[in-house]
């Protein structure tokens, strides 16, 4: 598996590379389990408040698949659970959230 700082890496590759006009300010990787119990990767993109309601299905899918391939390809199999939050919302959350881990964050 991946350690935390490179899946924050390939995650930032790829939000650059599929979603060129947004700015990305922070990225959050941590590992999580999937409906089904299975080992996932929870990834959080922080973004300006109007870049989350600017993207698209088709942008946001485009994301999964690069992402997902990217890993597998790095030999970690875990799927991408991918959220998108604004700054604002983030850090309103991990106020509230005492245990928050900033190593898992780019």
């Amino acid at each position: 598996m991946l350690k935390e700082r490179e899946l924050r890496n390939i995650a930032k590759a790829a939000a650059d590379k599929q979603l060129p006009r947004f700015s990305v300010s922070r990225i959050v990787a941590e590992p999580t389990l999937d409906s089904e119990g299975n080992d996932a990767l929870r990834i959080v993109f922080v973004l300006p408040s109007e870049a989350v309601d600017a993207i698209t299905g088709e942008d946001a899918l485009k994301l999964l698949v690069d992402l997902h391939d990217v890993l597998i390809g790095k030999g970690d199999d875990r799927f991408p659970i991918i959220e998108y939050t604004t700054e604002a919302d983030f850090d309103e959350a991990d106020g509230e959230d005492d245990e928050a881990d900033d190593e898992n964050e780019i």
